[in-house]
């Protein structure tokens, strides 16, 4: 099932882990590495199904970046970090995308560039506090001067 490495840290078969996807046994892939989430089952944030469906589909990296962790949530990881996935290799063969494929847990950097970039400004962003701003004015104006008259 498990062979020791040098950090200590077992390396699982994606069948392994498939066998740990029920609420009395929980476990993640995320970039490579196995966290068992049984206990923080209650406490997450997007409830116990999302991570229940995330253990059931096999590698959850994906879903992880989708959302957005914050920069706490990231460092809780390592807490729950039980070993690693067997020759695992990222589904993207970007350079953004093999942080799994380090000793390093994601962070927010990473997490951020794997996002892309911004919607671009449109016409409206600029205009409509424009338009707001104008009419406020028109309001102070008439209520200052032309409602005493």
């Amino acid at each position: 099932m498990a062979e020791e490495t040098e950090t200590e840290k077992p390396l699982f078969s994606p069948a392994d882990v498939s066998l740990h996807a029920s609420t009395k046994d929980c476990w993640v892939v995320i970039h490579g590495k196995v966290y068992d989430v049984t206990k923080f089952l209650e406490d997450h944030p997007g409830g116990e199904d999302v991570l229940l469906h995330a253990s059931a589909s096999g590698d959850a990296t994906e879903a992880f970046e989708d959302v957005g962790h914050s920069t706490s949530a990231i460092s809780m990881m390592s807490s729950y970090l039980i070993g690693s996935i067997e020759d695992y290799v990222p589904r993207s063969t970007s350079k953004d995308a093999t942080v799994g494929g380090s000793n390093v847990l994601p962070n927010s950097r990473t997490m951020q560039r794997n996002k892309g970039s911004p919607a671009p400004n449109t016409f409206l962003d600029f205009v409509l506090p424009l338009c707001m701003l104008v009419l406020a004015f028109a309001a102070w104006y008439y209520l200052t001067f032309m409602a005493e008259s």
